[in-house]
């Protein structure tokens, strides 16, 4: 796929998209190619291009944890969180 002239990539991470000028939402200097991309997927809001997930990612990022440590945390606590079996 050909970009429009003076397009630039979304400066959402990990997406695919490229901001055209004449559509491009801009928060803190950075281009986004939708509302959803500008601010950071709220509530899981998707990417307007159905090839792409951004959205995904973006919800691990706020939250500062990946699934496998969200996964090894768990193991790590669930001896700890189960009653004592008389």
């Amino acid at each position: 796929m050909v970009s429009p002239v003076g397009s630039q990539k979304c400066a959402c991470p990990k997406c695919t998209c490229d901001a055209a000028p004449e559509s491009k939402f801009t928060r803190n200097e950075g281009a986004y190619c939708s509302l959803a991309c500008a601010d950071q997927h709220p509530a899981g809001a998707p990417c307007p291009d159905t090839w792409c997930h951004c959205e995904e990612v973006s919800q691990e990022q706020q939250t500062g944890v990946s699934e496998p440590q969200l996964d090894e945390a768990v193991e790590e606590t669930f001896p700890a969180s189960d009653p004592i079996s008389p």
